[in-house]
């Protein structure tokens, strides 16, 4: 199982590492977090989340997921995009292989909307999505999204080999 993610606050890392932690128990688990080659500021990311498909340079190179059983992709909701996450989708390979879920953190609005975009997305590019979690900032601030989580890490172990 592959956990790979992008954080830029942090809430979407603190998601991802309680999913791994819940995960390791029973399944063999690897992060993967993707990093931009250059630190930006907020608003230039906010810039960037305007454009409809953008991306940024990230330090990952292709990924093949032919290894993988599952895949957990874990990404911020922005205004239309993520750029990072484009980036990183593109570089994905042998992506017909694992089942993938899909957990997003958000706090403001759309975010049905911006989650079906990234489905599709994974799905044009050959991707088995499964499944969605969405974090809520309020609920990561308040830490009280371990039961979402352990009831996610549940349904995920039972793709576990």
């Amino acid at each position: 199982m592959l956990v790979a993610y992008f954080s830029f606050t942090g809430n979407t890392r603190r998601v991802a590492e309680a999913l791994t932690e819940r995960l390791q128990r029973s399944c063999d688990v690897k992060t993967l977090e993707v990093v931009p080659t250059r630190k930006r500021s907020y608003l230039h990311w906010l810039a960037y989340s305007f454009l409809p498909d953008s991306e940024v340079e990230i330090e990952n190179p292709m990924v093949d997921l032919s290894a993988y059983d599952v895949v957990l992709l874990g990404f911020p909701k922005w205004t239309f995009s993520c750029p990072p996450l484009n980036r990183f989708i593109r570089r994905l390979r042998n992506v017909g292989r694992p089942k993938f879920y899909l957990f997003m953190t958000c706090g403001g609005f759309d975010e049905q909307r911006f989650l079906l975009s990234i489905r599709r997305k994974l799905t044009k590019t050959g991707c088995n999505v499964i499944e969605s979690l969405m974090v809520r900032r309020k609920e990561i601030r308040r830490e009280t999204y371990w039961a979402s989580v352990d009831s996610f890490a549940k349904r995920l172990e039972k793709s576990c080999p």
